[in-house]
């Protein structure tokens, strides 16, 4: 029910599609697989079926065979796992075997994950050729920097930081039945020109752990997923 009503909401689809069709043509790569984290319990939320059913539709979309789709999150049941080996995609079961560092031009799925996954993951591909080669579905980047200290968030997610303000990012439409499902998400991507020649924007500090995240505020959304 939710992937028809998702499919129903007047031309939202379409408008996701011709976003990530933009971002692809400008980047000019061709996504190979896609590696989608944080997303949440299927079988718990309606939020997160129709986080699923867009993923879904955009690997069509981009003509990405669902086998290769890999997921993780912590709180997937049972239930989840044997939905997504259905769909034929790959679900991660340990975080030990989560690869966030990529090979290949791929679309980083992670609808209203907390900030240090961002982090997590960008810095696994702080290159200038790894960052070329990632599309993301995510939080605006940029509103972070427009909610927090930038003092705090230059010490403790340094990449994010740097990227947020010269990321291209194409916010996605409001969804008049899932307003909470994609608030706040954009299709965000790095232009090689753009990207800084500076060696001082690529040295980065000692990596945070995940149990130093306090005092930092996100986005409003309707679970919070944490790797």
């Amino acid at each position: 029910r939710t992937k028809e009503d998702l499919y129903t909401d007047g031309t939202w689809i379409s408008d996701c599609e011709e976003r990530l069709r933009f971002a692809l043509c400008d980047m000019c790569i061709k996504p190979r697989k896609v590696l989608c984290l944080g997303l949440g319990s299927p079988s718990g939320s309606r939020d997160t079926r129709a986080q699923l059913a867009l993923l879904s539709r955009l690997c069509s979309f981009a003509d990405i065979g669902l086998m290769n789709v890999c997921l993780y999150d912590p709180v997937f049941t049972d239930a989840d796992k044997d939905l997504f080996r259905v769909l034929g995609m790959k679900c991660i079961d340990d975080k030990k075997n989560v690869q966030h560092s990529l090979d290949c031009p791929t679309i980083l799925y992670m609808p209203h994950c907390d900030l240090v996954l961002y982090e997590t993951v960008l810095r696994a591909n702080w290159s200038r050729e790894r960052l070329c080669n990632m599309v993301l579905v995510a939080n605006s980047f940029y509103d972070y920097l427009e909610h927090n200290a930038i003092s705090k968030l230059e010490a403790e997610y340094p990449c994010l930081t740097r990227l947020a303000p010269v990321i291209e990012s194409c916010p996605l439409p409001a969804s008049e039945l899932f307003s909470t499902a994609f608030n706040n998400l954009s299709v965000q991507y790095a232009k090689r020109t753009i990207l800084s020649s500076d060696d001082t924007f690529w040295e980065l500090p000692l990596a945070r752990t995940l149990n130093t995240v306090i005092g930092v505020n996100e986005i409003p959304s309707q679970d919070t997923d944490v790797l």
